[in-house]
């Protein structure tokens, strides 16, 4: 079956394609937004990506046989997207100044000290060297990737430079997490 589904496609059987995109979009929809916390458009836009990706495959010869089923290899593909989109998402969300000094988990009180926050970051990211400044700078703002920075700053190899960048990352927020204790105490 799978077979005749690959063949079929292959020949530019539109038909097929989209009977077998209508056929498992909805409990791949509800099985990502269940299992991933993602919203459902976003989910949607990954489920496209996914049948993309499958008829990408197909055209171009790489995908001509499958062990498993069809819907097995759509989720899978799926899931690999989510897994990348999170791992985007969680590069951009890391660096906020209120996550770092980890002030509290209340969103109202988090949103009412984003200001203080990012000043107080901005006052011990200048007390980083500047490669140490750099690399933070490089990953989380510039979202490079390790490799590059390790070659950008002259590090062995991309492992090096993501230890470096955790180990100044740590740095940082005990700086911010010191000064926050040191206040704590004034009062």
């Amino acid at each position: 079956m799978n077979t005749d589904i690959i063949t079929r496609i292959k020949s530019g059987d539109e038909k097929c394609f989209y009977d077998l995109y209508r056929q498992y979009r909805a409990s791949f929809i509800e099985w990502a937004t269940f299992s991933y916390a993602i919203s459902t458009e976003e989910t949607k836009d990954i489920y496209q990506e996914a049948f993309v990706i499958l008829w990408l495959n197909i055209q171009e010869g790489r995908l001509t046989h499958l062990t498993a089923d069809i819907k097995t290899y759509i989720y899978s593909v799926g899931k690999h997207l989510i897994l990348n989109a999170i791992k985007k998402n969680a590069r951009s969300v890391t660096f906020d100044p209120a996550e770092l000094i980890n002030l509290s988990h209340d969103p109202t009180t988090m949103a009412d000290d984003r200001e203080h926050n990012r000043k107080m970051l901005e006052e011990h990211l200048k007390k980083l060297d500047e490669k140490e400044r750099r690399i933070l700078e490089m990953y989380y703002l510039e979202e490079k990737d390790m490799k590059t920075i390790a070659k950008e700053l002259g590090y062995k190899n991309a492992d090096v430079a993501k230890k470096r960048k955790y180990e100044v990352f740590k740095k940082l927020a005990g700086l911010v997490q010191h000064k926050f204790k040191s206040l704590l105490l004034l009062f």
